[in-house]
């Protein structure tokens, strides 16, 4: 089954795309495979809709387990197997000792410095972040399903 989804990310991004669906657990959780542009990592990413953010655990090309890679979204379902996701620009790493680091705070302070960024998609985002941290010191922002996930195999693929 394919999953289509329309991601927009203020800055830099609005397309919408067509995605092999890897693990379906529901509306409100599916996962997909991409390969990263720069080529040097594959991206397993679980779609949690009702979470507001997206979990992918990255793999380099050689399948090994690299960090997560965890995205702020906005997320709700338009159709059967179709999503529109705002990417609301704060994201945040987690590795394997779990440690994380926030990324791309210049981004998202640049966003509302410029009027891209409306007042209730800045609190939504920092609501999430914060919610994300707290799970993450107590070790339960991944769950053991994501934690267990393996890359699928890439030469079915094409890439």
């Amino acid at each position: 089954m394919d999953v289509t989804i329309k991601k927009i990310k203020y800055t830099t991004l609005n397309k919408t795309y067509t995605e092999k669906v890897r693990d379906w657990r529901g509306n409100n959780c599916f996962a997909t495979q991409y390969p990263n542009p720069d080529g040097k990592r594959i991206f397993l990413t679980f779609y949690m809709v009702d979470k507001g953010y997206t979990l992918s655990k990255v793999f380099n090309k050689e399948g090994e387990f690299m960090y997560y890679y965890c995205d702020i979204m906005k997320m709700k379902q338009v159709g059967k197997w179709r999503y529109v996701m705002v990417d609301l620009l704060l994201d945040l790493i987690v590795y394997a000792d779990g440690s994380y680091d926030v990324l791309d705070i210049d981004e998202f302070a640049n966003a509302i410095d410029k009027g891209e960024l409306k007042r209730n998609r800045q609190v939504y985002a920092l609501r999430i972040l914060h919610e994300m941290i707290q799970l993450q010191r107590k070790r339960r922002l991944i769950p053991p399903f994501i934690h267990k996930a393996e890359m699928y195999d890439t030469t079915i693929d094409g890439y």
